[in-house]
């Protein structure tokens, strides 16, 4: 019986999948023509015309995804993986319904022959159709890497199989079209992808030592199997070049490879080249490689960039950055500017020292007397090259924290220094516009935020520029309206959530036990437990812990037992809560403060300057640290809470409020980050209403209040529909 509860289980769903849909595609009369058209029955091509009249939907499965799809596509898929056009003739678009198929079918019923090799119909014969195929020379590095594959590629089943391998051992050009010939008849059909896509190509470049560029989807030309637009016309269009041309080659003994003398191949230059060095295994090499063309010639960087970019599976070395080819296109328009305007960005010894120790791991505390020192001495020429290594360091997260933190009030602080130097102001409105355009998240995105709500005086200034540079002109525009904009604090109505709610007291011990009685497994288990524990408040932490450290994880989940500890209390500086030393001391700590000093106790610890000399609260250094110390990277997307949730619990407990937000900084559940955003701003908004400020403060605003626009504000009105 424990059998059958599955099957009709799957009953069930098949059932309800086929709600909508008239019948199972696989058991259907158009599948059987397939199946027909497939092993090169003519007639069922001809018997195919009625169904591109037909709307009737059929149930299919890709893999584990359920599609629906009228018996027209159905129709019309059939013809286009199992017929080869004639150019000119009829464009598979053109085939509207079944009176366009069917003239189109009897115009040309007697010369539609069948190929057993290809597996396909075709009119015209392939040697008297057109090619669309270019050669260029190869890059060395690629070079090299296919002779290191060819025996893996030789002994691969497919070559074997068509008796290629042994042409090739024979040195008979014949290989080459036997290559193509294979290729096309393993070409990609809506259930069949070949696997071994890339052995093809990259065994015939090997073979002639050429690389090849084909037209594929679009009209644009692939030369990898990666490229977006690579599909099956690239793969004819191979087929139909080497089936005119393989006699042309003859083996060349001394290159190791066919000769074509007639053969017109494109010469590359050195900057192709160093491309394919960004695959080097060597993250040096790759590295170094990286930043020679981040300043190298930008129109070619551009060029081959948009080229690479569109093979969307190929990875370049790690080391480099997340998206290489975005990056270099933007760096090298950047170092160009740089070189125009004798601006130096590659830094001074004293700054690359600064970068290093920042990448670095080092405690909070360090760090953040580390980034205070550096906002308060390094000066507007400085930052170029600060930026620039920064992105050239995309995959150092800590860098990319610290030097985001930096800007943000650095830019603050001189905002006045760089909207009265014109050549300043001209650099920061390149770069925010670049910067922009690499596509990655991060404070990168944001520069144009701080012209928010500048007004009129700050439009004048803009005004004031005459440059001829397309990107500033463009961007003052956009900076202008910036000025005009007002800023107000992004407060959310909405302060409670499923990731946030009051905590509640909890039977711990109890609840625990149920959950192992009822939990189905591990997995299930562990989310329950997570779950549980989310709803603990503070006092319950001792109890909390001591039950937590007799339950056993799975050594290699992607579940932390601990990380209520980490994101719900604001705890910011505690870093291996798996630690018991670490949790012992904490309990220490815990048993022998209150709340309020807890939280003082883990500020003083990290350094953080945030009170007077009386030990009352400071609330010009508070409102400081609200505005720009929950950070999101220079690159990257993750909001870092740092000391503002700690900051929040004591203000909380301070003012005798928690301005209507739940009791906890986040309910985590191990799924939830919830980093005090809303909290910071309604928090700073209070402090100024009840004029608790002493001082004036800066009317720039952080990155963050950019990040929060553009992402937060945006996300939640998405999910509010």
């Amino acid at each position: 019986m424990k059998k059958l509860i599955p099957l009709f289980f799957l009953f069930f769903i098949h059932l309800f999948n086929c709600q909508y849909a008239e019948g199972q595609y696989y058991e259907s009369e158009i599948y059987k023509l397939k199946l027909r058209i497939e092993k090169g029955d003519k007639k069922a091509l001809y018997e195919l015309t009625p169904y591109f009249d037909s709307s009737k939907k059929l149930a299919e499965y890709l893999g584990h995804h359920y599609h629906e799809t009228e018996e027209f596509y159905l129709a019309k898929r059939v013809i286009e993986e199992n017929f080869i056009f004639p150019e000119q003739a009829i464009n598979l678009e053109e085939i509207k319904n079944s009176e366009t198929y069917s003239d189109f079918f009897k115009k040309n019923e007697n010369k539609i022959k069948y190929s057993p090799e290809l597996k396909t119909f075709y009119i015209t014969p392939l040697k008297d159709r057109k090619d669309f195929i270019e050669f260029r020379e190869l890059p060395i590095a690629k070079l090299q890497k296919l002779i290191k594959r060819r025996s893996e590629i030789i002994t691969k089943d497919w070559i074997k199989a068509r008796g290629i391998d042994v042409l090739i051992r024979q040195n008979n050009p014949e290989s080459l079209v036997k290559i193509c010939e294979e290729f096309y008849r393993l070409r990609d059909k809506f259930n069949f992808f070949n696997r071994d896509q890339e052995d093809f190509p990259e065994l015939l470049k090997l073979l002639i030592h050429k690389d090849i560029g084909s037209v594929g989807r679009n009209d644009y030309r692939v030369w990898e199997t990666d490229d977006s637009n690579f599909d099956n016309k690239a793969i004819l269009n191979l087929l139909i070049y080497f089936t005119k041309n393989y006699k042309n080659f003859v083996w060349d003994n001394s290159s190791h490879c066919f000769i074509n003398k007639s053969l017109k191949s494109k010469q590359i230059d050195d900057i192709t080249n160093l491309f394919e060095e960004l695959y080097n295994d060597n993250d040096s090499i790759a590295l170094n490689t990286f930043i020679k063309l981040s300043q190298s010639d930008t129109k070619r960087v551009n060029e081959i960039s948009a080229e690479k970019e569109r093979n969307i599976l190929s990875s370049t070395n790690p080391i480099i950055p997340m998206f290489p080819y975005r990056f270099l296109s933007q760096l090298s328009l950047l170092t160009l500017y740089y070189r125009q305007k004798n601006i130096d960005f590659q830094g001074t010894k004293d700054l690359h020292t600064h970068i290093e120790k920042l990448s670095s791991k080092i405690s909070f505390k360090e760090r953040r007397e580390y980034e205070n020192y550096l906002i308060d001495h390094l000066n507007l020429q400085d930052i170029p090259p600060l930026e620039y290594w920064s992105l050239i360091y995309e995959k150092r997260p800590k860098l990319s924290e610290s030097v985001s933190r930096i800007l943000d009030i650095y830019y603050t602080k001189n905002w006045d220094t760089i909207l009265n130097d014109e050549k300043q102001l001209e650099l920061y409105l390149k770069k925010s516009l670049l910067y922009g355009r690499i596509g990655i998240n991060g404070n990168v995105n944001y520069y144009l935020f701080k012209f928010t709500g500048n007004g009129n005086d700050v439009i004048k200034l803009l005004d004031k520029i005459k440059s001829e540079d397309p990107d500033i002109v463009f961007q003052i525009e956009n900076a202008k309206k910036m000025c005009l904009k007002s800023f107000d604090y992004p407060i959310s109505p909405q302060k409670i959530s499923g990731g946030n709610f009051n905590s509640e007291k909890v039977d711990l011990k109890d609840e625990t036990e149920k959950i192992k009685v009822t939990a189905k497994d591990s997995d299930d288990f562990e989310y329950k437990i997570l779950k549980l524990f989310s709803k603990v408040g503070y006092s319950q932490i001792p109890e909390a812990l001591q039950i937590l450290e007799k339950l056993n994880f799975k050594e290699n989940s992607y579940n932390n037992k601990y990380s209520m500890f980490e994101r719900d209390f604001g705890f910011f500086v505690i870093e291996n809560w798996k630690d018991k030393k670490v949790r012992d001391q904490f309990l220490s700590v815990y048993q022998s403060h209150t709340e309020k000093e807890l939280y003082k106790y883990y500020l003083d610890l990290a350094g953080i300057d945030y009170k007077n000399q009386d030990e009352s609260l400071d609330y010009d250094k508070i409102y400081e640290i609200l505005k720009f110390d929950i950070v999101t990277p220079f690159t990257g997307s993750q909001e870092l809470e740092n000391e503002v949730g700690a900051i929040v619990k004591l203000l909380e407990s301070d003012q005798n409020t928690t301005l209507g937000y739940p009791d906890k900084i986040c309910n985590s559940a191990g799924m939830y980050i919830c980093p005090p955003s809303d909290r910071a701003w309604e928090w700073r908004k209070y402090l100024k209403d009840k004029k608790l400020l002493r001082k004036e403060h800066s009317k720039i605003v952080s990155f963050n209040y950019g990040y929060y626009i553009d992402k937060v504000l945006v996300y939640r009105e998405i999910n509010s529909k």
